[in-house]
């Protein structure tokens, strides 16, 4: 009897740890949680040209589980209310009918080469998933480092952040293996999405 009184305690400790609410109410994943779900749809990969760095590329995909997670995770660092929370879910959920998104933490030693935001690149970004390519438009993210790495704890200042947009929607990606490959003459490097 005494073990199934831990049992239960343990059970009831671990539910607790990966939620947590607000001061508006709100019952939101916990960071710790939160950090899973990045880590679950995150991939790195390094280049090198002999003994030389290339590029250092880290990307996670927001598909609707981990976009519905960095809800939570924005409702809970900004202390949103319900109201607020509402109107963000129904813009995020308006954006993963129409388009798929990937943050990318860019880095090149040749700053020249960290160009994804410029209309003439020298890179081309793809995504490969359900056996269609759809090519990517990139922006630069234009937050603190800081708010980034509230997201992301991966990035770091030496990196350039990025959100690439992709024509797919993202309940079409959703549960699907995907593929991100920047390819150019510098070289190529893929990223691989898949739950971990």
């Amino acid at each position: 009897m005494k073990c199934c009184g831990v049992l239960l305690a343990v059970l009831f400790l671990a539910s607790c740890a990966s939620t947590t609410t607000n001061r508006a109410g709100l019952s939101l994943m916990s960071a710790s949680a939160y950090e899973s779900v990045v880590d679950r749809w995150t991939d790195r990969i390094e280049e090198y040209n002999g003994l030389s760095n290339t590029v250092t590329i880290q990307g996670t995909l927001l598909n609707p589980e981990m976009a519905l997670a960095q809800l939570d995770q924005n409702a809970r660092v900004y202390q949103w209310d319900q109201s607020t929370y509402d109107n963000e879910k129904r813009a995020l959920e308006n954006r993963l009918a129409t388009e798929t998104q990937v943050f990318v933490s860019f880095y090149s030693p040749e700053r020249k080469w960290d160009d994804l935001y410029k209309s003439k690149t020298l890179w081309k970004i793809f995504l490969d998933v359900n056996g269609q390519r759809y090519e990517g438009k990139s922006t630069k993210v234009k937050l603190l480092t800081p708010e980034i790495q509230s997201l992301y704890h991966y990035h770091t200042s030496f990196a350039t952040p990025y959100l690439i947009t992709f024509p797919v929607s993202a309940t079409a990606v959703n549960g699907q293996p995907a593929r991100l490959t920047f390819t150019g003459a510098i070289g190529s490097a893929t990223l691989n999405f898949g739950p971990k």
